[in-house]
Formats: structure tokens, C-alpha cells, sequence
């Protein structure tokens, strides 16, 4: 009985979500409203308060939820021990991380939408560059070997992957996260100015 209640739970929990990221897609999360919500999820606003508080509630729990399992598969491919990256590594943390967001593509899609939610992408960069501190922090033995200040590096790695991962979001063909991690190991490693084919004098 318990799991036919976990998963009735959790069918009518993809139902609201579904239907509220459908009423931002089409008129942005201030003009919808928690009737409409359920109606779209075909249950009774009495339903939609036993999951959630209200839509702010929905927002910050599915925002979340969908955010922290990108984070956990995030693997920066620092080495501890000789401070070096391990291609191999970096190769299966982009995987991860496209696969996830392969996963949650109407969410992410909807989010960096026109009605999309203001703050998103800064928050999604600010748990991006908190995750690379504090990966970096446990790494970097010496902090005066950057030859950048390291909050400057943190803000690129940042918006250059939320970036990233708008352009994918936005192909019509999209590359596979595999194809993506072999692409983006290569700029990584190499930089843009190599990959693009030019010479460093």
C-alpha cells in the first residue's frame, strides 16, 4: 500500500509541475494562478495544498530539487594529489552533467524562456561557482599560484557554463552529451584560441 502511495505522490507531484512550468512557458509565473494549476493537473486545489504551500512554495522546492542533482553530478576534474586534470574525468563529469540536463530540458528550457523566472541564471551561477570554491579550496595547495584572481576565474567558469548550456538548449539538433564532453574537454583544455584553430605566439 505504501509504494502504490509513493507513487500516486509522486505522479500527481510531475502533474503540478508539468502544468506549471506549461502556464510560465505561456503567460509567466505572476499571471497564473494555483486554480488554473490544478485544473491543467486535473486535481482539486485541495491536492495541490497538500504538496505545496503555494506556487512560490512549488517554485523553490522544484527549482531545488532540479538544481542540487546537477550540482551532485558536477565532478571538477582536479587533481588532489599532483594538481593536475584527468581528461578522462572531465570527459565523464560534462557527460553527467548534459545527460542531467537532458533530463530536466523542459525545465531549463522554461526557466531561460521569455517568461522565464528573473534570477534564475544568477542563482544557477552562484551555485556553480560555490561548488568550483569550494572543490578548488580542497586542490589548490598554494592559492598565490593563480595568475588570475581566483574570483575572476570563478566567474568565468560560471557564466561560461550557464551559457553553454543555454546554446544547447537552444539547438534544434542537439549534440549529445557525449559529443559535448568531447567538444568542451578540448576548449577547456585548450582554450578558445587554440580550438578555433589560431596560434599562440
Amino acid at each position: 500500500m505504501a509504494k502504490k502511495t509513493d507513487l500516486r505522490v509522486k505522479r500527481t507531484r510531475k502533474l503540478i509541475n508539468e502544468a506549471f512550468l506549461k502556464f510560465i512557458q505561456e503567460k509567466g509565473f505572476d499571471a497564473m494562478t494555483i486554480q488554473e494549476i490544478a485544473d491543467e493537473a486535473l486535481i482539486n486545489r485541495a491536492t495541490f495544498y497538500l504538496h505545496y504551500d503555494d506556487k512560490y512554495d512549488l517554485l523553490e522546492k522544484m527549482s531545488s530539487d532540479v538544481i542540487q542533482e546537477l550540482i551532485s553530478v558536477i565532478n571538477p576534474p582536479f587533481d588532489q594529489a599532483d594538481q593536475e586534470v584527468n581528461i578522462e574525468r572531465l570527459k565523464g563529469s560534462v557527460t553527467n552533467v548534459y545527460q542531467c540536463i537532458q533530463k530536466h530540458q523542459m525545465f531549463y528550457q522554461v526557466m531561460f524562456g521569455k517568461n522565464g523566472i528573473n534570477g534564475f541564471r544568477n542563482n544557477l551561477e552562484e551555485v556553480i561557482r560555490d561548488k568550483f570554491d569550494r572543490h578548488i579550496k580542497k586542490v589548490v595547495k598554494d592559492p598565490t599560484q593563480f595568475q588570475i584572481p581566483k574570483d575572476l576565474l570563478l566567474h568565468f567558469i560560471s557564466a561560461a557554463f550557464v551559457a553553454v548550456i543555454q546554446w544547447w538548449l537552444n539547438q534544434v539538433e542537439k549534440p549529445t552529451p557525449e559529443e559535448m564532453a568531447n567538444q568542451l574537454s578540448k576548449l577547456i583544455t585548450q582554450g578558445p584560441i587554440r580550438t578555433a584553430g589560431f596560434k599562440i605566439e
